[in-house]
């Protein structure tokens, strides 16, 4: 938690508001009302300088936020220990250790082990048990009026056991306190991660539906069509000026009738891994570049894939899944109209093995990635009209299943896909 979130310091901000709202009602309550002996004006000179940093703090704070700027743990820290020192002051100008409200000194601690690490929170706790101490020690010399004899050494023995009291308190408090902020922040942590699952789970089951029932419905113009394809070429024999176009209409209709086979294929494959979850898939590198050159070659046959995989690795078996190649296939799809728009037509795609997991690179020669969709590509679903958003969000949906991860970065030749698979 190296990060501390705005309402964490919004909140310190807004406690010392009402602090010192409370203090100035409590000052002018003692003096005027239970008519204490109290410095009335070095006390509201504290409090008024602890208003100017109060506003002081809220001004910079504002200006931090509006200029986007990130607020670290250091500036609750030293929030934290203003609090302490104003705190201090007024303590040590109303009575000291001997004033009720001395036990105030925990609350920095509870807030600093609430929304500071460790070793932050060891920091508040560390002041506050030496202010405190301070105090106990000043204490003899500013209330020497009592006397001496037994009641003074009992009452000395009673300001110590508070002190010893207050440590427990403050150590107890930083540590369990501290922990049990921990733990609730890893529960929702992983609450957070659970809900991002679960949404991702069911756009991909939405989407997957409206795949489906896509290729349902252009099941049957397609056998229409290739039906209609039959008759022309037999009508092509007898008329030369049909040829042509039967020949040309050939090769989109097989690549469709393709497409809507290995549609039917995955499908069964998913519903074969839905049948028993617990089973780990893999395959070799071999057989998922076979299965890619063969795939990419008959959707973009105009466009050039260069693999480069070193002979050892093709045996080597890595986690995979049903949609694995598909998500390959999504990546280089991308590729090949980056490289249509600027009119290249290399690709390359580079195997190498590391001592846990694969390392796949593909490079194209297009103009690479829109910055401002780079740090987006790939985990939510952005709106493009060159075909990235809902692919490659599914492609590392996919990747991710396989417990890999996909990088993405610009180079002067054009885009660079990085994808990182472990070894099975």
């Amino acid at each position: 938690m190296d990060l501390l979130p705005q309402s964490s310091i919004s909140r310190v901000l807004l406690l010392r508001s009402l602090a010192i709202v409370v203090q100035f009602c409590a000052v002018l309550i003692g003096h005027f009302i239970l008519d204490l002996d109290l410095a009335l004006l070095p006390l509201l000179l504290v409090i008024a300088l602890e208003s100017v940093f109060q506003l002081a703090s809220v001004w910079l704070l504002r200006k931090r936020l509006h200029q986007n700027e990130r607020v670290g743990s250091l500036t609750i820290v030293w929030q934290l220990i203003a609090d302490i020192g104003f705190l201090t002051l007024l303590l040590a100008l109303s009575g000291g250790a001997t004033n009720a409200f001395v036990s105030l000194l925990l609350l920095p601690i509870i807030i600093a082990a609430v929304t500071l690490p460790a070793r932050l929170t060891a920091v508040i706790t560390v002041i506050a048990i030496v202010i405190y101490t301070w105090l106990v020690v000043v204490m003899p010399q500013q209330h020497s009026v009592h006397g001496a004899g037994h009641h003074t050494m009992a009452m000395q023995g009673h300001f110590i056991a508070m002190w010893v009291n207050f440590v427990i308190s403050a150590l107890v408090v930083a540590t369990v306190v501290s922990a049990l902020a921990r733990t609730m922040a890893k529960q929702q942590s992983a609450i957070a991660r659970s809900r991002e699952e679960q949404l991702r789970a069911e756009q991909l089951l939405a989407l997957g539906n409206a795949a489906a029932q896509a290729t349902h419905q252009l099941a049957t113009p397609l056998a229409t069509i290739a039906l209609l394809h039959e008759e022309l070429e037999e009508l092509s024999s007898s008329q030369a000026s049909v040829r042509p176009i039967s020949e040309e209409l050939k090769t989109p209709i097989e690549q469709c009738q393709a497409q809507l086979d290995l549609f039917r294929e995955r499908s069964e494959q998913l519903r074969q891994a839905q049948k028993n979850v617990t089973a780990s898939s893999s395959c070799t590198i071999g057989e998922l570049v076979t299965e890619i050159k063969q795939a990419f070659s008959l959707q973009f046959p105009l466009q050039t894939l260069h693999v480069d995989t070193a002979e050892v690795l093709m045996d080597t078996r890595i986690n995979s899944d049903p949609l694995l190649s598909a998500a390959f296939l999504n990546v280089l799809a991308n590729a090949a109209r980056a490289n249509e728009h600027v009119g290249a037509s290399n690709i390359s795609l580079k195997v190498s093995g590391h001592t846990q997991q694969v390392q796949w690179r593909i490079e194209d020669q297009g103009q690479g990635i829109n910055t401002q969709q780079l740090a987006d590509l790939g985990s939510v679903i952005i709106a493009s009209d060159n075909g990235f958003g809902v692919a490659m969000w599914l492609t590392n949906a996919t990747i991710e299943r396989c417990c890999g991860r996909l990088a993405l970065t610009n180079t002067p030749a054009g885009a660079c896909i990085d994808i990182f698979l472990p070894k099975a």
